[in-house]
């Protein structure tokens, strides 16, 4: 047997062995993330049935105003329970519209994460802002938020003649909360969905 002929032979045999391998290594991680796919993750959300959905959000509703004193709301905020969703490890994710001195709160939901022992263990805000106004009485009437929502929707490409209404609210989207008017307009945004 020449040297070159069995070098080319060892480094068939090389070749075929790292290929086993790998075909070896790949069916035993294939099996093992099917196994892992099996077991589900501790914070995945179990499917609640509709009458375990509904106790939930009893019992939340019956302790929004420990709740909010809990999480450090001020004294003209309210919490109104909107869902919740448990984890497979029995974790509650209780989500919350807030509403200061009666107004809704837009921009200002919260989720309370509660453990399967009942402690809070964190609060999600879509605003880190304090929500406080220093006036609730608005400087706008409504027919003139009607009308520059008509004005603004418009320029946007709305042929809406009339606003389909308007209500007082706290806008906290962005920036300082401030005493707004939610006015809705028909016609279409800007994705084109109504």
């Amino acid at each position: 047997m020449s040297p070159l002929y069995a070098r080319h032979k060892r480094t068939t045999l090389a070749i075929a062995t790292a290929v086993a391998a790998g075909a070896l290594l790949t069916t035993g991680m294939t099996a093992n993330a099917s196994a892992i796919d099996k077991k589900p993750l501790a914070a995945a959300p179990t499917l609640l049935s509709n009458s375990a959905r509904t106790a939930l959000i009893k019992k939340a509703d019956a302790n929004v105003a420990e709740t909010a004193k809990q999480i450090g709301l001020g004294t003209k905020e309210k919490l109104v329970v909107k869902d919740v969703v448990k984890d497979v490890d029995g974790t509650v994710h209780t989500r919350y519209e807030r509403t200061y001195a009666g107004l809704p709160v837009l921009g200002g939901d919260i989720v309370v994460h509660t453990s399967k022992a009942g402690k809070t263990e964190g609060v999600t805000k879509a605003t880190k802002a304090t929500i406080k106004v220093a006036s609730l009485k608005p400087q706008l009437t409504v027919a003139k938020a009607e009308k520059a929502a008509l004005t603004a929707a418009r320029t946007l490409g709305s042929t809406k003649s009339a606003a389909d209404g308007a209500r007082k609210v706290i806008w906290a989207g962005h920036g300082t909360p401030v005493l707004a008017y939610e006015t809705i307009v028909g016609g279409f945004q800007d994705d084109g969905t109504p």
